[in-house]
């Protein structure tokens, strides 16, 4: 954490002429938030009373004003509703430059809507509070003309629809409200594109995203698409090559080992189950007749180099059995298979309740319970 006490008033103010000449422009706030080898900007608020009051003192332009008058405000609303028009509206001060920006006149007057009403202004768009009941006719009456569900961008194209931030506030997420309508969801996203999500997801965040990761992040689909497209949001997790945030002892990984063992039984016979002492480490499966490690894996989730040193040794052979296929080490001795090709080996032995197993392990997760073809789990 940065402490303010330790700067002069002086050279505080250097700071902020040091960075106006380096990057030829005044600093803002963001600017020494997000570099911590600068002050804070609280340092500068505690000192000087205000970022702008601190810019001042420097000898600086200031690029930001926050200090106006509610006089200068109501001014600036009538001058462009001359000049536009029309009532201006919030957008308007994002897009004109030297405009205050929209957020100061609902510090000053409570709302936009106070502010207009204060500057004698039409208001156009007035708040109103909406019933559960109100928003879901709304929603069903759009959705019947336009003849499809709509979407968050038909709502916002038309004025005349509540704000889809009441859908969310009510329901959670705009689906949820479209659900709850009776309509059907329109999920025009591919598998393959829900990968690339995920995996974007996790280089931004450096680990696997959660379900409430997704709700949180921008122009992110919610976990149901992945749920309905993949069968559940872990399985979801493991075709994109990410460790589920269970981590590695979840239930998934421990059925699936119990249903190698019984795999490598049917195909060897004879074998052992973490055995100690026979390399550094605890392999999952070692068949003794063969010198082969099995090593059970929901998916090639992680540069798998290590095993490979500690099994591979004294011409020992390894092979990783895998639900999904993701990153694969290529080695001589070692070997990756998966569910699908083992389920064709079950079959071929016929032990058909094996093979069909492995396809409820490919479809969704695998629990001791079932003995066919689960529906989806969410």
């Amino acid at each position: 954490m940065r402490k303010h006490k330790q700067y002069s008033n002086h050279k505080l103010k250097g700071y902020l002429t040091k960075y106006s000449k380096q990057y030829n422009k005044t600093p803002r706030m963001e600017d020494f938030t997000s570099n911590k080898n600068l002050p804070a900007p609280i340092t500068y608020v505690s000192r000087f009373g205000s970022w702008n009051s601190a810019l001042k003192q420097a000898g600086l332009k200031i690029n930001v004003r926050k200090d106006f008058s509610d006089k200068e405000l109501l001014g600036t609303l009538k001058k462009l509703n001359i000049r536009l028009g029309r009532t201006p509206i919030m957008k308007d001060f994002a897009s004109e430059k030297g405009l205050p920006e929209a957020t100061v006149f609902k510090d000053h007057f409570g709302s936009w809507n106070n502010a207009l009403k204060l500057a004698g202004l039409e208001v156009k768009y007035p708040l109103r509070k909406w019933t559960k009941e109100e928003l879901l006719y709304k929603l069903r009456k759009k959705a019947t003309k336009l003849g499809k569900c709509p979407t968050q961008r038909d709502i916002d194209k038309d004025s005349s629809m509540p704000a889809k931030g009441n859908y969310r506030k009510y329901f959670g997420t705009f689906n949820n409200a479209v659900r709850s309508a009776g309509l059907q969801v329109n999920y025009k996203i591919s598998k393959k594109e829900l990968i690339k999500i995920l995996q974007k997801l996790y280089l931004k965040l450096n680990r696997t995203p959660t379900r409430e990761d997704l709700k949180i992040q921008k122009d992110c689909p919610s976990v149901i698409p992945f749920v309905e497209k993949f069968g559940s949001y872990t399985a979801a997790c493991l075709r994109a090559g990410l460790i589920p945030n269970e981590g590695r002892n979840n239930n998934i990984w421990k059925s699936w080992q119990k249903h190698c063992e019984d795999m490598a039984k049917a195909i060897h016979g004879e074998i052992e189950t973490q055995k100690k002492g026979l390399v550094d480490g605890w392999p999952d499966i070692f068949i003794p007749k063969k010198g082969l490690f099995i090593d059970a894996k929901t998916c090639g989730y992680k540069d798998f180099k290590e095993q490979i040193r500690k099994y591979c040794k004294n011409d020992y052979k390894l092979e990783f059995w895998l639900i999904f296929k993701g990153i694969e080490t290529k080695r001589k001795n070692v070997k990756y298979v998966y569910a699908k090709e083992l389920a064709k080996l079950m079959e071929k032995i016929e032990r058909k309740d094996l093979a069909i197993k492995c396809h409820q392990f490919i479809k969704n997760v695998f629990s001791e319970d079932q003995s066919m073809l689960s529906p989806k789990i969410i």
